[in-house]
């Protein structure tokens, strides 16, 4: 396993400065341009480094309910869980409304926080994300930064890189595609979201760059 850690607190310390004006936190997704770009690793690797510097805490939430490859990697068996609905209505719509489905977070170190999608065993029939300022704004309220680690292919994430403060595409050097990269940026910035850099991951060279 690559060791990002040096990389990441760089990039943190170049996009995610803690002290803000009015304490609100922040909200980054991170984005592979194709999959398989290694999106998963570079969030998880960002979240612990800015966790390190963070008082209110950082929450890294997988938008990949299915699996939640977050939780499985970084939770010990049997950790508390909260609900992180934060009072809003949630950037997830589930079909029917009627099924009993919820967010929640357990602690996975000190000031990092990982998100877990909670579900009664076959009862949603479909899935959908939107968009919810609300939500996020009660996030930017509560807590330092929130950490989405979206899956790399299909659009059913661009709603809430929409609500993000930014978006960071993650791309793999060998196989590097100038063509999916512009694409993906351009169906970000269709639902009004902005990506403020690209890593280039596995790079010999350095592991990212901020725009």
């Amino acid at each position: 396993m690559v060791d990002l850690s040096m990389d990441m607190q760089a990039l943190v310390s170049r996009l995610e400065p803690i002290a803000r004006p009015g304490g609100q936190g922040r909200v980054l997704m991170f984005l592979g341009a194709s999959r398989g770009a290694g999106a998963s690793s570079v969030a998880r690797a960002f979240a612990r480094a800015a966790a390190r510097r963070s008082r209110r805490g950082v929450w890294l939430i997988d938008l990949d309910f299915a699996r939640n490859a977050q939780a499985q990697a970084l939770v010990s068996p049997g950790a508390s869980s909260f609900d992180a609905s934060f009072g809003r209505d949630p950037f997830w719509q589930a079909e029917p409304v009627s099924a009993q489905a919820r967010l929640v977070a357990r602690p996975a170190g000190e000031h990092l926080y990982i998100t877990e999608f909670q579900r009664s065993r076959a009862s949603i029939e479909r899935l959908q994300f939107r968009s919810a300022q609300a939500y996020w704004n009660a996030v930017r309220g509560s807590i330092d930064l929130a950490v989405l680690d979206a899956p790399g292919a299909g659009r059913a994430v661009l709603p809430v890189a929409g609500d993000s403060d930014g978006v960071i595409l993650v791309a793999d050097e060998s196989r590097w595609d100038e063509r999916s990269i512009a694409a993906r940026r351009h169906a970000i910035e269709q639902q009004g979201g902005r990506v403020v850099g690209i890593v280039c991951n596995r790079s010999r060279y350095s592991a990212g760059q901020a725009a």
